[in-house]
């Protein structure tokens, strides 16, 4: 088992021991349900109240472990539901149900039920998440032109990659070997053998026993030469002249594959030890995770983490998860966030109700950890997908004019909330038009795109950025002053001057001016829109290739 797993792991069965140091307090809380209840068995809040703690102890038992205990809470669960359903206790046999279900609990929090283990220590640290650390983008160029290599080099390091040159394929596997790269880019063919490039992968896979994404650059634009990049593996063929922007374009793809870093997940259960266990698993697998353990919170913790998932239970304190689904489900903002039912209901009424609701799947408790990841995956992806279709750019792939400024609302609100600082820049390619008229509309797509990578390669994952319409760009800053803003948008600016553009009739540069302002300048967000927009305007007539704050 590899590390990371091992890690895993390590945190899963700290949170079992917290689930059983906990275990006895839970016993105790559904006895003192069963005494009051008993006390007043026509009290429908206590009635609930009871079968909401069994619905939980069942669920969150076989998560734990701890299945044999999972099973006998669901059964006293089953019996109990008929009668909060219809409101009465019939008193022969909810007497009978009192007298073994107390027993049963009383023997679990003696320790005599099978599911019974050694006590460990406190674990509470254990609880304590941590955001996964970013990705290390090392690229290994394997190519003996060193005109070519540090034609490619440079512009891959422009888009944020540390690339380090190895002259030939010989050398390749010692160095994968010291230190694992992200991807390789790797030349096809070498003046001692043709086929070096593609064999040395090959022998690499063979080798060490598993694959790194590469791609394949060469002269040869032939079927012949694309096919001994397939039969090695490549992920990527490029003939030269390269195009780096679609070859980071390429390499961006390989290393998102696989990887769910970014999808944000919503936990919405009372029970704070299981939903921190789903919590551990579903970070394990690269997700952003927010759990909430007061459902009256809701509407203000999803504008401010905007998940592209929200798990549930169905039973919960103050309200049920079909009328918390329901609520949601009446802000248009919110209409196709995924809502999944992660809950011990087996009943199909119940789960067709749900679903009635607005939820959009429900996975029964406990559930695999694998099969939840899984599902949480495809659910999110999906969303994310089609949340991409309608709020992207085509050509650069960055939030289209309406996104923008949707986000840029909200991300104003959340600053006035929180008395933060925000900053919006306004970004327009210098003499555009002068591009398209000298190298064509295609080149000029291209240049689009190089910025749009840029923008996103080089500044930081908390800020925002869109295509506003033509040659323009918005760039929201959070919790971010208008000075520190530009300070963080000139790297860019210089970085983006430094590229070379390539045409069929030449290379050139291109640069950018820019306008920043922030909230001290408007209170809405047309009218920050329309402030940075003048600051850019300023930059333009000042003579281009600079940024003005307003």
């Amino acid at each position: 088992m590899n590390t990371v797993n091992d890690a895993l792991h390590e945190k899963l069965r700290a949170l079992e021991a917290i689930f059983l140091q906990k275990l006895p307090g839970k016993c105790e809380e559904i006895v003192s349900a069963l005494e009051n209840l008993a006390a007043s068995p026509d009290d429908t809040g206590l009635q609930h109240d009871l079968h909401r703690y069994l619905h939980t102890m069942a669920g969150s038992a076989g998560t734990f472990g701890f299945e044999a205990l999972g099973r006998q809470a669901r059964v006293y669960e089953s019996r109990l539901k008929p009668w909060v359903k219809d409101g009465v206790m019939p008193a022969q046999e909810f007497e009978q149900f009192r007298q073994q279900l107390r027993g049963y609990m009383q023997a679990v929090i003696a320790g005599e039920t099978p599911d019974a283990v050694p006590q460990p220590e406190d674990n509470d640290d254990i609880l304590q998440s941590h955001e996964p650390a970013r990705e290390n983008r090392l690229i290994y160029l394997v190519d003996q032109d060193a005109e070519q290599q540090q034609a490619i080099s440079s512009q891959l390091q422009h888009f944020g990659f540390e690339v380090v040159w190895i002259a030939h394929p010989r050398d390749l596997a010692r160095a994968v070997g010291a230190r694992r790269p992200d991807a390789i880019v790797i030349e096809l063919s070498f003046p001692d053998d043709q086929q070096a490039g593609a064999e040395e992968i090959r022998r690499l896979e063979q080798l060490k026993r598993f694959r790194i994404p590469t791609i394949f650059i060469s002269a040869s634009p032939t079927f012949t030469s694309r096919m001994l990049a397939v039969r090695a593996h490549g992920d990527g063929y490029f003939t030269k002249p390269v195009d780096v922007v679609g070859l980071t374009d390429r390499i961006e793809g390989l290393l998102r594959r696989g990887s769910h870093t970014g999808y944000r997940v919503m936990i919405i259960d009372d029970d704070v030890v299981t939903a921190h266990y789903y919590s551990t698993v579903l970070r394990n697998a690269g997700m952003e995770v927010h759990l909430l353990h007061d459902p009256a919170q809701v509407l203000a913790a999803i504008s401010d983490f905007r998940p592209e998932l929200m798990l549930m239970d169905i039973y919960m304190p103050g309200c049920s998860g079909i009328e918390l689904s329901k609520l949601i489900r009446q802000d248009n903002s919110y209409v196709d966030i995924p809502i999944v039912f992660l809950s011990g209901e087996v009943d199909p009424e119940r789960q067709l109700e749900a679903v009635r609701a607005g939820a959009d799947d429900f996975i029964a408790k406990p559930v695999r950890s694998e099969y939840l990841v899984s599902s949480v995956i495809s659910r999110a992806e999906r969303y994310r997908t089609l949340r991409a279709l309608i709020m992207r750019d085509g050509l650069t792939g960055l939030l289209n004019h309406s996104a923008i400024k949707e986000r840029l609302q909200s991300e104003m609100l959340q600053a006035q909330r929180n008395r933060s600082p925000l900053a919006l820049a306004m970004i327009d390619l210098d003499s555009f038009k002068k591009i398209n008229d000298s190298y064509g509309h295609a080149t000029g797509d291209q240049v689009l795109r190089t910025l749009s990578r840029l923008l996103q390669q080089r500044l930081r994952r908390t800020d925002i950025v869109g295509r506003y319409g033509g040659e323009e760009f918005a760039v929201i800053f959070p919790d971010t002053s208008a000075l520190k803003a530009r300070a963080v948008l000139d790297e860019v600016r210089q970085a983006f001057g430094r590229i070379s553009q390539h045409a069929e009739n030449g290379s050139f540069h291109v640069t950018f001016s820019a306008g920043i302002a922030d909230l001290e300048q408007a209170s809405d967000a047309d009218a920050l829109f329309e402030v940075a927009d003048a600051a850019m305007y300023v930059s333009k007539q000042a003579g281009r290739n600079r940024i003005t704050l307003a």
